[in-house]
């Protein structure tokens, strides 16, 4: 459908988001929040090395809407796109989240106990440099390896997997996502004063340079955190497996917050049923994407049979972990799929959103997948670690709904879309 609407017919300033409007989801994301931050200390409290893995889980999982943000942002940018003007500030806003998100990573970084449980290397190198005569650590790996094939592996790898330089990459992989972020809501804020098309133009070279700096980040932070789990285990195709997750998510959670926000009143007269069909693809197109990453990441590691690498899929297809592997595969690719590729049902929001919500869970089911089966063969509790699941629940509400609450309040800082960019009327009567 077509509509017709110009730039008289618009706001001046651009919509404001009032926080009281959506007291009703603010206030109960805030006391759930905290009620699991209490819970959380509890668990930790407890168990500390078994609540680390449910920490992980779950700050990981929040920590992919930034990069899915972050890609979203760019890409429309480096690609010169005007249909999402009208939702590009949403991203922004999702993309500048990185200091929050940075919060809670904090345990990981700073707390001995959680890097520990998490990652094995780490207590080896502490092992191997009271093993070694004047405290290096690549000697003691080099005798323990004598004893221990699976030292050996570390010892090749200490280039990169040493504490050193995995602090260094920890705080840089939040600075290059902050400075993106900054940058490009910056630079369009920046043309809200002034009108000016050349913070467009600047936008677009700034993103053309910095996508490679986004796709390192994004590839070594799901390395050091995912992966560095089984120090054993490699892919060369992780990086990317964990990126499709990190767009396709971020595309489903902007569709509900948009449908949220127009239930509320806003984003009425420039968002229309275009856009969700514009959505509604690429969340198909990632849907397709995701699984052909997944399945030929399988594929490799079946062909070329290398024990350290099918010990990914080994552990996640024993006991209650086969049938979460079949869950993913009929669930986050099948399913959608065949529903996605109705071209008019992508156009009804009711539709679209009850596909948003089967996207995030599934997206939360497969990074329950990648790191929670490590936990219960690292600390000896057995393959599904009975009763753990309830700090991973607890983890999960602390940080999703304290982040929700953040961002939901900290909206109304700026208009839901940027009122002067030189696009915004091509945006708001895009047809596809």
């Amino acid at each position: 459908m077509s509509h017709h609407v110009s730039i008289k017919d618009l706001p001046e300033g651009g919509e404001k988001f009032d926080p009281a409007k959506a007291s009703g989801v603010i206030t109960p994301m805030l006391g759930f929040g905290l009620l699991g931050l209490f819970g959380s200390l509890y668990y930790f409290a407890a168990k500390p090395a078994e609540f680390a893995y449910s920490w992980l889980f779950a700050f990981f999982f929040c920590f992919t809407f930034v990069v899915g943000g972050c890609f979203w942002i760019l890409l429309h940018h480096a690609s010169n796109s005007s249909w999402n003007v009208v939702i590009r500030r949403l991203f922004e806003h999702l993309a500048n989240m990185v200091p929050v998100i940075f919060i809670f990573s904090l345990p990981i970084l700073l707390m001995p106990s959680v890097r520990n449980a998490l990652y094995e290397w780490m207590v080896h190198h502490q092992a191997a440099a009271e093993h070694a005569t004047n405290g290096d650590v690549r000697e003691g790996l080099h005798h323990m390896s004598e004893s221990n094939p699976h030292m050996h592996i570390l010892w090749a790898k200490y280039g990169y997997m040493n504490k050193t330089f995995w602090y260094i990459r920890f705080i840089l992989y939040f600075l290059v996502l902050g400075h993106i972020a900054r940058t490009l809501r910056g630079k369009s804020l920046k043309q809200e004063q002034d009108g000016d098309i050349k913070h467009t133009i600047k936008s677009r070279f700034f993103a053309c340079r910095w996508l490679l700096f986004f796709a390192l980040t994004a590839t070594f932070a799901a390395v050091d955190w995912l992966m560095g789990l089984d120090y054993t285990w490699f892919s060369t195709m992780w990086g990317v497996y964990i990126f499709a997750g990190c767009a396709w998510s971020s595309m489903a959670l902007m569709l509900l917050l948009v449908s949220y926000l127009r239930s509320l009143g806003y984003l009425r007269k420039v968002v229309t049923e275009e856009h969700y069909h514009l959505m509604g693809k690429l969340l198909f197109a990632f849907t397709v994407f995701w699984a052909y990453i997944a399945f030929s990441q399988y594929f490799l590691i079946w062909y070329a049979n290398i024990t350290e690498e099918t010990r990914f899929y080994l552990l996640r297809n024993t006991e209650g972990w086969r049938w979460v592997s079949i869950a993913l595969v009929i669930g986050h690719f099948v399913v959608p799929f065949v529903f996605l590729l109705q071209q008019q049902l992508k156009k009804k929001p009711a539709f679209i959103c009850f596909w948003g919500v089967w996207v995030l869970s599934m997206h939360v089911l497969d990074i329950y997948w990648n790191v929670i089966p490590e936990r219960g063969p690292s600390l000896g509790i057995g393959v599904l670690a009975p009763g753990a699941w309830v700090g991973d629940v607890v983890a999960l509400v602390t940080i999703f709904c304290l982040s929700g609450w953040y961002f939901l309040r900290s909206l109304n800082k700026y208009s839901l879309y940027p009122w002067r960019d030189p696009r915004l009327i091509e945006s708001v009567n895009v047809v596809n």
